[in-house]
């Protein structure tokens, strides 16, 4: 569904540096736009009209949610077009992480980023602003020293995080990345041993960050 609202730009192929990013949710209607984002995503999912009805309530937010969760939200002009939500104050335990097979010296007890939902209005998927929203988390992440970025996936959003360099865990594996029984854990090392081997690219100079 087309978001026919006024300032809602058309999109086509524009260049990246019509977006930016900002941090937080400022005022109350910030928290409004989210969900309209987060809302639209999910009626466009390739899946059964139950599983939108039953998703569409756990994946939206609540005031109550700000004290728990970090927003990173994409912009065109006033319009939302983009939402990664992260929780960078609850580090979650990694077994030992190694960045390539030869790489020993790279091995550590080290921590984990929880990327609790990523979202990109309808009109604006195909347009780079998950990958966008994606690159300026793992430029955050290396700041505050996480090893990884995990993530639990839907089951058709599979192949596009591994697409952006994430990997699908095994049964078994890193237990502390909860629940374990998930069946589409995924993990994208951002350690500083990754840095320069494709698995995550730094932010485009192009874009503008805001906050």
């Amino acid at each position: 569904m087309i978001d026919q609202r006024p300032n809602t730009p058309q999109l086509g192929n524009e260049h990246l540096e019509q977006y930016f990013l900002d941090d937080g949710l400022r005022v109350e209607g910030d928290l409004e736009a989210v969900n309209a984002v987060i809302a639209e995503a999910i009626r466009s999912w390739p899946t059964t009209s139950r599983l939108k009805r039953l998703a569409m309530a756990p994946l939206q937010y609540r005031s109550t949610d700000l004290q728990d969760f970090e927003f990173l939200l994409c912009y065109k002009a006033h319009a939302c077009l983009g939402i990664a939500v992260w929780q960078p104050d609850t580090p979650l335990a990694l077994q030992q992480l190694q960045s390539g097979e030869e790489l020993g010296e790279c091995k550590k007890v080290a921590s984990a980023v929880l990327l609790h939902g990523l979202f990109v209005s309808v009109q604006a998927q195909g347009c780079g602003i998950g990958g966008l929203l994606l690159d300026e988390l793992t430029r955050r992440a290396r700041q505050k020293e996480f090893a990884g970025i995990f993530v639990r996936a839907e089951r058709f959003s599979t192949s596009y995080f591994e697409q952006k360099g994430f990997r699908q865990l095994n049964d078994g594996e890193e237990l502390g990345l909860v629940p374990a029984n998930y069946p589409h854990r995924f993990l994208m090392d951002v350690s500083q041993c990754a840095e320069g081997d494709g698995s995550a690219t730094g932010i485009t100079s192009e874009l503008k960050v805001s906050g």
